[in-house]
């Protein structure tokens, strides 16, 4: 166990380190057994409560919906992939992999180096359509 005087300094150096983490890492978590979204290094990454062919069709139905072109689009019961073309021609990718019976871990991408703004809406428009 660490002394209270050693917590108190390991606290103020987290503490004066989250500006600089800002750009990097930004998680927003509920209380406990609520999924946590995280956006690290150009994709945003969450668990959702469907399987991944679920996953990958409110995928379809979202970037439909948002006027994105689905260039591909697959999924078996352990994973899939979603890939479209936004207005500007960016790549943007769903990314699906089985948690268990009925979890998946999705990631989205926008474009080369990502777009969280744009990769938040397409996720909360697959939710909307689960």
């Amino acid at each position: 166990m660490l002394d209270k005087r050693t917590q108190l300094l390991l606290s103020l150096v987290a503490l004066a380190m989250m500006p600089f983490l800002s750009g990097c890492l930004l998680a927003a978590a509920g209380v406990a057994g609520a999924a946590t979204v995280a956006y690290v290094e150009g994709e945003i990454k969450t668990t959702l409560q469907a399987t991944p062919p679920q996953v990958a069709a409110a995928t379809n139905s979202a970037f439909k919906q948002m006027g994105i072109a689905v260039i591909s689009s697959n999924s078996t019961t352990v994973d899939g992939r979603v890939e479209g073309r936004n207005a500007a021609d960016k790549k943007i990718a769903v990314t699906i992999a089985s948690e268990g019976d009925k979890a998946s871990r999705v990631a989205i991408r926008v474009g080369t180096f990502g777009d969280e703004s744009m990769s938040r809406q397409i996720l909360d428009k697959i939710k909307s359509n689960l």
